[in-house]
């Protein structure tokens, strides 16, 4: 319904803001509505606008939505130009009726689907799964299910290998049904939408006798591994006649590469210029407040794991480098820093120095925030993916900064969710990100976790 309904609504619409145009401009739009029709009935579909979005993230069906839209505005501006129609059209109009077409489709797709996730809530629109694992995985597998009671997927049986060792089931979950010769007599005796499973071992359950059992089904099959980390993307490649699963990396193009660059130098220098009058406030507040240089210079590790040095306005009594074994990071009422020093790393104001490595090439404005070259090291061996964050330049700021994890990283936990953040920073990158993040840094400066 919403394939034939959008070309309908958006050529509807065209007529509708065409009418408030002068009589000339009217009467010229009306052999350009049969061209909207067409051209937004032939781009909205390839923008993958009317798939199944059960599993799938809202704002990836936003970010097509917007892609597919503009499409759509650049082929009708391409012919416009092309058959000299521009000035038989209101700019205003155009516009008006270019926002109102994208709102409307933002709000029947997104709008629509987020009514469906609500019924599914309320028990509608389910499909069946039945999942194979042990009781561990089949509890985590369980507790997804209903974490994302949205997706409207209900765990119907669910089946175990042999030797598994018991454990206490929350309510609602159904018991466990047997083991493989159970799971092989409810496969030809039940119906089910889905089979999803997590456990192969090389001494019973091989890949090869899931892949040989659960091919024999006529239902999609799902394989979830349980060595999968979050920060993991997971992209299917073909290598020759074989599959390769990307499962870390940046998918981002030269030509992105080149756009972030630039956006980056012009940046940089109107910010290093328009911040010039605070940076040599700052300089003389440092070095009049504590004997010392004015500037801090400490190793980090860059682009793919290249060292460089970072630049920072002095905060601390000491001038530690960044590769000295058991190197502190900076704590609460940590007696190292200076009394300027604390004011400047509250408001973030030690960083400004850094448009230098910005507009050398060795910093971004945004990306994963470099750490001092002992922290890496004791870091890499603790957290899986860590040294993957270096696919992409540093930044004076991050997704993991707006998201709050920024200061002192306490226990392990708080620098894998630093890292997380960082890894799904280069899986979902886009130069909107980057302005949203800017946004933020600017919006919230000002930090009590920055100590």
């Amino acid at each position: 319904m919403q394939r034939f309904a959008d070309p309908l609504l958006v050529t509807l619409l065209f007529g509708w803001v065409q009418s408030f145009s002068a009589p000339h401009q009217a009467s010229a739009g009306y052999h350009v509505e049969l061209i909207v029709l067409l051209l937004t009935a032939l781009v909205l579909p390839s923008g993958k606008l009317y798939q199944s979005y059960r599993q799938a993230s809202l704002w990836t069906l936003a970010r097509r939505i917007t892609t597919s839209w503009a499409l759509v505005l650049m082929g009708l501006l391409v012919l416009a130009f092309a058959t000299k129609d521009t000035a038989n059209f209101s700019r205003f109009n155009l516009s008006l009726w270019a926002l109102l077409c994208w709102a409307l489709l933002l709000l029947g797709h997104v709008g629509g689907r987020k009514l469906l996730r609500w019924y599914r809530i309320q028990g509608g629109n389910s499909r069946t799964v039945l999942y194979w694992g042990t009781p561990r995985q089949a509890l985590a597998f369980y507790g997804q299910l209903q974490k994302a009671s949205y997706i409207g997927l209900q765990l119907q049986a669910w089946f175990q290998p042999p030797g598994s060792e018991p454990l206490t089931l929350p309510e609602g979950m159904p018991p466990c049904s047997g083991g493989l010769r159970e799971m092989l007599r409810w496969l030809s005796e039940h119906d089910v939408d889905q089979i999803y499973f997590s456990y192969i071992s090389e001494q019973d359950m091989t890949m090869q006798d899931m892949v040989r059992i659960f091919g024999d089904t006529c239902k999609p099959v799902f394989y979830l591994p349980t060595w999968a980390q979050s920060s993991m993307r997971f992209q299917v490649e073909k290598l020759g006649g074989s599959h390769a699963i990307g499962l870390w990396g940046v998918e981002d193009s030269q030509l992105d590469r080149q756009i972030k660059r630039a956006a980056d130098l012009f940046l940089g220098i109107v910010a290093l210029l328009l911040l010039s009058p605070v940076l040599v406030v700052v300089a003389a507040l440092v070095g009049l407040s504590s004997p010392g240089p004015i500037f801090f210079l400490q190793d980090r590790y860059g682009l793919d794991g290249r060292r460089f040095k970072v630049f920072k306005f002095r905060t601390m009594s000491v001038m530690e480098d960044g590769a000295s074994p058991g190197l502190q990071q900076a704590r609460c009422h940590d007696p190292r820093v200076t009394p300027v020093g604390r004011i400047l790393r509250r408001w973030s104001l030690d960083e400004l120095p850094q448009l230098f490595n910005v507009i050398h090439g060795s910093m971004s404005l945004v990306g994963p925030r470099p750490h001092a070259v002992d922290h890496n090291e004791q870091y890499r061996k603790l957290i899986p993916g860590y040294m993957q964050r270096h696919l992409s330049k540093p930044g004076m700021t991050g997704l993991a900064q707006v998201e709050g994890w920024r200061g002192e990283t306490a226990d392990l936990q708080a620098m894998a969710n630093r890292i997380d953040a960082d890894l799904r920073y280069q899986r979902e990158w886009s130069l909107g990100l980057d302005i949203k993040i800017l946004i933020k840094t600017l919006l919230h400066l000002r930090s009590p976790h920055a100590y």
